[in-house]
């Protein structure tokens, strides 16, 4: 029987330390063992565990789902990998078909004069910008992408810049504060900034900011940004504004 380090695991898993932290905290996932100074320990039965919250997380399963589907005495791990896999693929099938759409879109947008947007997003590929605004598409609708993009045209590359900068200094002061907590007073006072600076761009309900809370540490390409402040943010903003979003019900 293989034993593993908190750090090992990680690794293995390609996660943080935090993150194994954190699912131990809330009872998720327990070592098999620890130290009189701390150390935690894991075993094969933990890989296997953390293996499939890991799945659940990559379907979109919250973590208190997955703690209760876990804890129920009928669950099957081979029955749920199966379902997994079935699940899994025809999520890859759909991201093979939005492959498809974006590379059709991009090759349309090259047969067409450059749109005013595309100035503002400067450092990014046509492949990039695209993904971008499609992403918009689907998960808020078109209308909703033009109203945006109207906004940013509206204001100005000075005034969009600023703002840029702004949000730049919201997302730094946030990653400072981790320390505190994400259910912290003062992180939660950030947040709120935030939520505000948001609606320079377009209005969002209070469902669609949770949602895009969500988006960033589940999106590879949101998780990557904000990975630059700190290589746990991601997760952390993510559970930041959704304490802000669930304790205003």
């Amino acid at each position: 029987m293989m034993v593993y380090t908190v750090k090992k695991l990680a690794d293995v898993a390609g996660i943080s330390v935090r993150t194994l932290h954190y699912y131990d905290e809330r009872g998720l996932l327990k070592p098999k063992s620890r130290t009189a100074n701390g150390y935690r320990y894991y075993d094969d039965e933990a890989v296997v565990r953390l293996q499939q919250i890991m799945f659940f997380r990559e379907l979109g399963f919250g973590l208190d789902e997955i703690s209760k589907i876990l804890a129920d005495p009928d669950f099957d791990v081979i029955e749920a990998l199966q379902s997994q896999k079935m699940l899994l693929s025809k999520k890859a099938d759909r991201i093979n078909e939005l492959i498809k759409t974006i590379e059709k879109t991009i090759k349309n947008l090259k047969e067409e004069t450059e749109m005013p947007i595309k100035e503002y997003y400067e450092g990014f590929s046509d492949e990039q910008i695209e993904k971008c605004r499609q992403e918009v598409r689907e998960r808020w609708g078109e209308k909703t992408l033009k109203e945006s993009e109207e906004r940013i045209l509206n204001m100005g590359k000075e005034k969009f810049k600023a703002l840029q900068e702004e949000g730049g200094a919201i997302f730094k002061a946030i990653c400072d504060n981790m320390p505190k907590g994400y259910d912290s007073k003062e992180v939660q006072e950030l947040v709120g900034k935030w939520r505000n600076w948001l609606e320079n761009f377009s209005h969002y309900s209070d469902e669609a900011v949770l949602g895009l809370g969500q988006t960033y540490s589940r999106h590879p390409d949101f998780a990557k940004f904000f990975e630059k402040y700190d290589a746990d943010f991601p997760e952390f903003f993510t559970k930041a504004i959704e304490y802000y979003c669930y304790s205003k019900e």
